[in-house]
């Protein structure tokens, strides 16, 4: 697994509900607030402790994953979920895996899945 260093403000704040939690755009990883096709994001916790070294890192350390919904051109479902795992370091560092397409719920979809549908980004890019 790949990871690299990146700037998530949003896992400052994980609040442990055990669900999804809508992010604003705001709060999403710098490179998908600035891609339009991407029109949601939902945080989910895991809340395991941090890691001691980047040579460790591995979905034992995740602190939280990250489903993003980006609406599709062409042919097929319109919408596409994809999932980055994060893990944060003992010094305060984050790191992003994925995209992975292996998601425990359909992928492609016509229409956003129920959990999630309580929420539309409000944002236009």
């Amino acid at each position: 697994m790949n990871w690299k260093e990146i700037d998530a403000p949003a896992l400052e704040c994980i609040l442990s509900t055990g669900e999804a939690q809508p992010m604003p755009r705001d709060a999403w990883p710098a490179w998908a607030r600035t891609a339009p096709e991407f029109s949601g994001a939902w945080l989910y916790p895991v809340l395991n402790p941090p890691a001691g070294s980047t040579g460790a890192l591995s979905t034992a350390h995740l602190n939280a994953y990250i489903d993003l919904e980006r609406q599709a051109d062409g042919g097929g479902a319109p919408l596409r979920y994809y999932r980055y795992f994060y893990a944060r370091m003992a010094d305060g560092r984050v790191f992003q895996a994925g995209p992975f397409k292996d998601l425990d719920y359909e992928r492609h979809r016509d229409a956003r899945p129920p959990w999630l549908d309580n929420y539309r980004s409000e944002s236009t890019g």
